[in-house]
């Protein structure tokens, strides 16, 4: 191409968008309309991230990287932004709805009690319970107390969380009962 051609280029009205457009389909690209398949396919994939994740930056980084998976042309950086905040309100709306029957109003009252500091503690209950143990000796004690803090309030630690009492007991092996029946850790018939 002659030097002289590029002096003209953008001139012409549309130039660039339909260049963009020449480039787009050489590579096999292709836009997004409003409403288009695409874009509701990238509405799914964001309330779907958004129900794992709810960093703004992180959902835009993931929605610009699925584009470029899907070979989509990113649509502006207002639309996508407008897109990662509605996928975030829908997760939070989602999330509303299937554990609103949970919060029951005593639920409630607890959950509003948290980050309030319980002075027989020092600190609040929500840091007591997600703080490790001051010293071994304390250790047990601290975990059976929290444990039992959670049976009261009716919840149980996440299944595969044990606490420091349950970590250093003897796993049962040949020759041992069960923990959970009479005559536990006994030596059987020798």
């Amino acid at each position: 191409m002659a030097p002289v051609a590029l002096r003209l280029y953008g001139k012409r009205d549309q130039t660039r968008s339909d260049d963009l457009g020449l480039v787009a389909k050489y590579l096999e690209w292709q836009t997004a309309a409003a409403g288009s398949q695409a874009m509701k396919e990238l509405e799914q994939f964001l309330l779907d991230r958004a129900m794992e994740h709810d960093s703004p930056t992180l959902l835009f980084d993931l929605a610009r990287e699925y584009l470029m998976a899907a070979k989509v042309i990113r649509p502006g950086v207002f639309i996508l932004a407008k897109m990662v905040g509605m996928g975030r309100k829908g997760a939070s709306d989602l999330t509303s709805q299937l554990v609103g029957h949970l919060l029951a109003a005593e639920v409630c009252a607890d959950l509003e009690r948290m980050p309030v500091v319980d002075a027989g503690l020092g600190m609040t209950r929500l840091e007591w319970l997600v703080s490790p143990a001051r010293d071994a000796s304390a250790t047990s004690g601290e975990d059976r107390d929290r444990q039992a803090d959670l049976v009261a309030r009716d919840r149980r630690p996440p299944d595969g969380c044990v606490g420091a009492a349950e970590r250093a007991a003897p796993v049962p092996g040949p020759g041992r009962a069960p923990f959970d029946q009479p005559g536990a850790g006994a030596a059987q018939g020798a």
